[in-house]
């Protein structure tokens, strides 16, 4: 059974992006596809990003009040739409949650 799996898991992977690739669909992606993907990233980044900041890794609960991650990540949002630069981002991000970890 493993290795139907296997076997079928590849297979699909493969023709997924053989089809793609080989020039058998058409060139273009109609325009509601295209205006959907645009909604991916930021989906997908919600969806890291929110339960790493507000799931406490110890205790698996949801802390909101008293956690140093979501104080830093109000700063770096607050600097990456002020900047708009990502190594400003990060590095106000992290070093807000370590001077709010170690000094507060």
């Amino acid at each position: 059974m493993i290795w139907l799996v296997m076997i079928f898991g590849g297979t699909f992977t493969f023709c997924t992006r053989f089809v793609m690739l080989s020039g058998w669909v058409a060139h273009g992606l109609p325009k509601w596809l295209i205006d959907a993907l645009a909604f991916v990233p930021i989906a997908v980044l919600t969806a890291i990003l929110v339960p790493a900041v507000l799931i406490d890794p110890a205790t698996q609960q949801i802390i909101v009040i008293g956690n140093a991650r979501v104080v830093a990540a109000v700063v770096a949002t607050i600097m990456a739409l002020l900047t708009r630069n990502v190594i400003a981002t990060i590095s106000s991000g992290l070093a807000t949650l370590w001077f709010v970890q170690w000094w507060l």
